[in-house]
Parts: structure tokens; C-alpha cells; sequence
């Protein structure tokens, strides 16, 4: 056999042996689906009270996306709740990628449930809609055992936090558009967020406003300077509309614009609503994998 022909028949049984084997990884990665599947079923069923306890606290008395957006136009200022602030606010040594775990921030989270039903007429704490998520469950088994209970000393109707997220686009499109820019139209805003952080100021949203200025803060641990920032947005012109887009730190200074002590200001904690748009009509990342700082 000539030495051409000798390697032509190793190239062959290498190719087999290549094909041999990815046909086993293909397999195994059936296997593997299969398992991922069934653990997500019986992690599903293992939660099945806990999920229909959330649904009861949070969902039967929460409003829509479009029933939140109204409230908001009718003058309600809005706080919003994700994974992040929840884990901020019950797991003291959690620390997000843009926020270190902070006692006092915590604290702040915390005082915002227990006294809801007082602040209810001017400011909205928005929950996502309930959720069996992988990530969701997990987030539940962690912290629902803690949540409950500060949630159960209010009996005032949710707001929606998806109203910020990709869903509410997703759902209602043009109509959900539309709702964000009536907010303000022809106003003067003020836009409190991280300074070089991912937030922008996209036209297909806020080409309408009137004017805009913006106050910069921190764009990780915002918290640190929280006094600081109310000074800074007390000495600052009078807006119409205050957005804040600071993660924990936001749903906290929002509260704290539209409450009496802040001057009872309009205030929306805007949080990923520009990403949440880009993703849906322009092809961006998703929120969250969106760099914090911009380049």
C-alpha cells in the first residue's frame, strides 16, 4: 500500500472515529436536556405551594402593565422591586456587580413595605408578576419565607415593575410606547442615574420632553452618597417628572423624591427601560447584559 493511500485510510477512520463520537456527546447532551427538564418539573412541583402563595400576595392584588402606566399618569409616583432588591434587602452579605451589600440601604428597602399602605397615595411599590422561572424559583425559595411577612403589613394593590422590562413592550408594542412618552411630553425632566452608565436617553422615548437635565450619581455603591443626592435634587431647577435609574439605590430615592420630606414630586424609578426598548425594537442585549458603564 502506497503512502498516499495509507493516508487516505487514516484520514478516514479518524473521520469515523470524529463522527463516532460526536454522535455520543449529541446523545449525552439528550440525556443531559432530558435530566435539566425533569429536575425543572419536580422543582416546580416541590414549589407548588410557595408559587401559589406568591401568586396570592403579590398577583391577586396587583395592578396590569397598562393599569400601573395609568396610575402613573394620573400623578402616582412609582418604586420598583426586582430580584436585586430583594436580595439586598433580606441576604446581608449579597452584593450585586453594582451595588455592595449596605445595612442601611437594606433598612430603607424594608421601611418601604412596612409603611406602604401610609404612602400609598402618592407612591406605588411595583412587583413582577409572578413567575416559575428557573431563576424566579429560586429566587422565591430563597427569600419568600423572609418577603412575606413585610409584604402582609400592607393591603394596598402592586404596581407592575415589567412596565420598565422587555414584557411590557413585548405585550402591548407601540401601545406601550406611547404610554411611556404621554408621561412626559412637553415637560421638563430631570433624569437622576449613574454617571457613563448604561442608561440612554433614546429618541424613539424622550425626543418629545420639553427639556431634560441630569443629575449624575455613582455609578456603583450609589447608596454611599444617597444624602448628598437629595441635597443635589433639592438645589436643582423644579422639574415636572424626576426619573431615577440606580438600581436599589433608585427605588429607594424615588419614594424618598415623591414623599412630603422630598418635596411631592412626580418621580418614576425608570430603571432598564431604554435597554428593555432597544431589546425588543432595535435587536439589543437584554438588560441585563448590557455593560453597566458605557465606553
Amino acid at each position: 500500500m502506497s503512502q498516499s493511500d495509507t493516508n487516505a485510510e487514516l484520514q478516514t477512520q479518524l473521520i469515523a472515529l470524529i463522527s463516532k463520537q460526536n454522535s455520543i456527546l449529541e446523545k449525552q447532551g439528550q440525556v443531559l436536556e432530558e435530566q435539566r427538564r425533569m429536575l425543572e418539573v419536580l422543582g416546580k412541583a416541590s414549589m407548588r405551594e410557595v408559587l401559589a402563595d406568591v401568586d396570592h400576595t403579590i398577583q391577586d392584588r396587583q395592578y396590569t402593565m397598562l393599569e400601573t402606566m395609568e396610575e402613573i399618569g394620573n400623578g402616582k409616583s412609582i418604586a420598583r422591586w426586582g430580584d436585586g432588591e430583594i436580595r439586598i434587602m433580606l441576604q446581608p452579605e449579597f452584593d450585586l456587580s453594582f451595588q455592595r451589600p449596605n445595612p442601611q440601604l437594606a433598612n430603607a428597602l424594608q421601611d418601604l413595605l412596612v409603611s406602604y399602605d401610609e404612602n400609598f397615595y402618592h407612591t406605588l411599590q411595583a412587583f413582577p408578576t409572578m413567575t416559575s422561572s428557573r431563576f424566579w424559583m429560586g429566587i422565591w425559595a430563597d427569600s419568600w419565607h423572609l418577603l412575606k411577612p413585610l409584604m402582609m403589613n400592607s393591603t394596598s394593590k402592586w404596581a407592575n415593575t415589567h412596565v420598565t422590562r422587555p414584557l411590557f413592550f413585548q405585550k402591548h408594542r407601540e401601545e406601550a410606547v406611547s404610554a411611556w412618552r404621554s408621561l412626559w411630553d412637553n415637560k421638563n425632566v430631570c433624569l437622576i442615574a449613574g454617571k457613563g452608565s448604561r442608561f440612554a436617553l433614546l429618541p424613539e422615548l424622550f425626543d418629545n420632553v420639553k427639556d431634560i437635565k441630569r443629575i449624575d450619581s455613582l455609578p456603583r455603591d450609589a447608596f454611599d452618597e444617597f444624602d448628598d443626592l437629595k441635597r443635589r435634587i433639592d438645589d436643582a431647577p423644579n422639574a415636572d417628572i424626576y426619573l431615577t435609574a440606580l438600581g436599589p439605590t433608585g427605588t429607594v430615592l424615588s419614594a424618598h423624591i415623591s414623599s412630603p420630606s422630598g418635596g411631592n414630586k412626580h418621580s418614576i424609578d425608570i430603571g432598564h427601560l431604554a435597554s428593555s426598548y432597544a431589546n425588543v425594537f432595535l435587536g439589543g442585549q437584554l438588560p441585563e447584559n448590557v455593560p453597566l458603564v458605557s465606553n
